[in-house]
Parts: C-alpha cells; sequence; structure tokens
C-alpha cells in the first residue's frame, strides 16, 4: 500500500475506508498502470473531499483529536502480518542479492552529486566509534551512502514503520559486510535507551511523517550528548502534498501553516525550530534551495 502522511491526516475519521480503497487499486493498477492508479485515487479522494471546505473540516478534526498511533499500511502487508507472509519477506527481501542491488540502484544516485553525499555521511562519521541511528531507511539511498564509509568498529541501527524498508537496510548490511539492523517500529516511541547514538540521521523521510515535533524530540533523547543529527530535508514545493493543497487552492504561505497546525513538515525553517526546542544547536547548512536543505545539529 502507498498512502503517505496527509491521506492518513484527511482520512483520519476513517482508516479503513483509505485502506480498504488503496488494497484495491495498488493490487489492481501499481506500479504496471501508474496513470490509471493516480486517476483513480484522485477520483476517490474528490468524491470524499470535493471542496476546500471539506479539506480544512477534515484538517481541524486531526489537529484536535490526531495522535501518533502508527497507522500502517505503508506496504501489502499491513498490520495484519501472518508469520508466512513474515517468513516469506525476510527470505526475499534480506539477501545479498537484494542488497547488491539496492546497492547498485543507489550508486547511480549518489555518483550524480558526490559533494552532497560527503558532506552529509562525514557529518554522520564524526566519532573515532560511531553508533548511527536512521530514521525512515525506504528503499534506502541515504543507508547505502552511510554503510558505504563505514568502519568495522560502527554500528547502524534503522528504524521505519514500514517492515519492507527496514528490510532494505539489513540486505545493504549483508552486501556491504557492516554491523547494520534494520527494525520496524514507531518512530514517536523509538525502542531506545537515551544518549545511546552518536549520530541520528534522515535522508529526506520527515516529508513523509506526522507528528514531527515528537519525532525530533525523540530523536534528540536518544542522541549523546556531543551527538550530532543530520538531516536532508526537502524544500515544500518537492513534498508528495504539496499538490494537495496547491489543488484545492492554498497559497504556499498557507500550506505552511496548514502544515504547522497539523504537525506535519512544512518546511527546514520549521524543524530548526522544533530541534532548538530540544537541545539541539544548528551547527551548519548546505543547501540548494530549488531541491533540498542538509542541516547539521549538535546536541548541548
Amino acid at each position: 500500500m502507498i498512502l503517505n502522511a496527509l491521506d492518513e491526516v484527511l482520512f483520519w475519521e476513517d482508516i479503513p475506508l483509505l485502506k480498504t480503497f488503496m488494497e484495491k487499486i495498488v493490487s489492481q493498477y501499481y506500479p504496471h498502470d501508474p496513470e490509471t492508479y493516480f486517476n483513480e485515487k484522485k477520483a476517490f479522494m474528490m468524491e470524499h473531499i470535493p471542496d476546500r471546505n471539506e479539506f480544512i473540516k477534515r484538517m481541524e478534526y486531526y489537529i484536535n483529536n490526531g495522535s501518533p498511533v502508527w497507522v500502517s499500511g505503508r506496504n501489502s502487508l499491513g498490520e495484519e502480518i501472518t508469520f508466512d507472509d513474515l517468513q516469506k519477506a525476510i527470505l526475499s527481501n534480506v539477501t545479498i542479492q537484494n542488497g547488491k542491488s539496492k546497492a547498485d540502484m543507489a550508486s547511480v544516485l549518489l555518483a550524480k552529486e558526490p559533494e552532497l553525499w560527503d558532506y552529509y555521511t562525514s557529518n554522520i562519521m564524526h566519532a573515532s566509534k560511531n553508533t548511527i541511528c536512521e530514521l525512515t531507511i525506504g528503499a534506502g539511498l541515504g543507508t547505502a551512502a552511510v554503510m558505504r564509509v563505514m568502519k568495522d568498529s560502527d554500528l547502524y541501527i534503522g528504524v521505519d514503520i514500514d517492515f519492507l524498508c527496514a528490510k532494505n537496510a539489513d540486505a545493504i548490511a549483508k552486501y556491504f559486510g557492516v554491523n547494520g539492523l534494520g527494525i520496524a517500529a514507531s518512530l514517536w516511541n523509538l525502542p531506545f535507551d537515551n544518549e545511546m547514538f552518536t549520530t541520528v540521521c534522515c535522508n529526506q523521510g520527515l516529508e513523509e511523517c506526522r507528528e514531527i515535533p515528537i519525532i525530533l524530540s525523540e530523536a534528540s533523547r536518544i542522541l549523546e550528548h556531543s551527538g550530532k543529527m543530520v538531516l536532508r530535508c526537502k524544500n515544500l514545493e518537492g513534498t508528495t502534498w504539496y499538490s494537495y493543497f496547491e489543488k484545492y487552492g492554498f497559497s504556499i504561505e498557507e500550506t505552511r501553516l496548514w502544515l504547522r497546525k497539523l504537525r506535519l513538515y512544512s518546511d527546514v525553517g520549521q524543524i530548526e525550530e522544533i530541534a532548538s526546542q530540544t537541545g539541539l544547536k544548528l551547527l551548519d547548512r548546505k543547501s540548494d534551495e530549488g531541491v533540498w536543505s542538509i542541516l547539521v545539529f549538535e546536541k548541548r
């Protein structure tokens, strides 16, 4: 299943309705017929959210009633995963061959912007012995960037709410032969002790998450004193939900305001503000104003 955080916000009163519909169109059209898939989803959205007033009504409901409880549905396994499904996913996803495939795809993208990725990974690998927690593994681009420069003494743990994304990290770790593990867990209640990691990193994942303040607070909690948090973030127009607001006639400034009220990702400035409230100080920033920014924080 393919849901983004704004889908979950807009259908917070009836997540089963959204999941049932998404399961249907994913099985029928994705990924082999993306045009029909997106047209069907657009028609569904317009049926249930026909105008700006309904859009605002649903956002206001989430602001008052939404919570950081994990809503599954990021892949077809969902939260109803059976042992057989789990076993099949591990056997197919956690292999050196799958890790090589992911690493090869990542290497093509990493090679296009070597300066960017050198900056990202050099800030992550700042200690003589690094313990790294990556949030939102996804397809594993940031994971591969980190693992290819890890030393034998370093340790990596990646967290994603999607089981299959977590297994991507396992496969990539096998391929590179490093001490690495991916786990599926809540980003809002990370299963780690305080000050456990020298680095927390995230490559363009916060833009897909709900409850950003809680995620950043948890990330700060597990980061040791003088540890670094390295976040690569998209600009607003590159996020998956910008087009939603554009479609319903919101300006960029109105969109930013609503996203902050919804506790979703609104812009890099929001991340800086929240991080500063959790004991983190911005050390450096590298930006391409049209696409992305990398923020480097230190825990004080």
